[in-house]
């Protein structure tokens, strides 16, 4: 019935709700403070809050890989399986998100169409975005490793290009037909609180999370 009605199926294994979710999983395998590249577009504090005091619990523990296996069964029945990252972490959710599609027994290949062509396809968008193909539009990732051997390279980003426009996915500096760097964060600014050291850190940006916390 559910691949007959067209209606697609985005998991989003990050928040697992009912069980503990995807993205304790990785604070619990990757040292994510440690995140050079993320720390460059994340204020310290709010990587640190998140990261450094970890639930540790036994991998079968966690319900995400149980309803990734589900995504797997109706990716099979011919259910359109998306990829949705919801906000956590900001730079490395949607690359979780993508790793833990993959935990359910699907293909690289298959997690990797599940999040470009496949949700292009089912929000109507796959004339424009969703491949590499003349007539769309010039939306892509220049990777220096290939996630079809480990779907953790999709990490190992070198250029971004948006809309034609080619920037350094390390500095976020634009480059090719322009080159110009780009404008500092709030929190990297001497006049705002969090440029300071993160030990004295004063609460004084905007808090990053998941607005079901503040019913909580």
């Amino acid at each position: 019935l559910w691949s007959n009605s067209k209606t697609g199926y985005t998991p989003t294994l990050i928040v697992s709700f009912g069980s503990v979710s995807g993205e304790y999983y990785w604070y619990q395998k990757m040292n994510v403070w440690e995140q050079e590249r993320l720390l460059r577009f994340t204020p310290r504090a709010v990587v640190d809050s998140r990261s450094r005091r970890r639930t540790m619990l036994p991998d079968e523990e966690f319900g995400h890989i149980g309803n990734s296996q589900t995504a797997k069964q109706l990716t099979d029945a011919g259910v359109s399986v998306h990829l949705g990252a919801h906000v956590q972490l900001q730079g490395l959710g949607a690359h979780w998100e993508l790793w833990m599609l993959g935990q359910g027994g699907i293909s690289n290949l298959q997690a990797l169409k599940q999040s470009t062509i496949g949700p292009a396809r089912n929000l109507g968008l796959d004339k424009e975005i969703g491949s590499l193909e003349a007539g769309k539009l010039a939306d892509l990732l220049v990777l220096d490793k290939n996630p079809l051997q480990d779907l953790r390279n999709s990490q190992f980003i070198q250029y971004v290009m948006i809309n034609g426009r080619l920037f350094d996915a390390a500095t976020m500096n634009e480059t090719g037909n322009y080159t110009r760097t780009r404008g500092k964060f709030f929190w990297e600014n001497n006049r705002s609180n969090d440029a300071f050291d993160w030990h004295a850190e004063t609460q004084s940006f905007g808090h990053i999370h998941c607005v079901c916390q503040g019913l909580h």
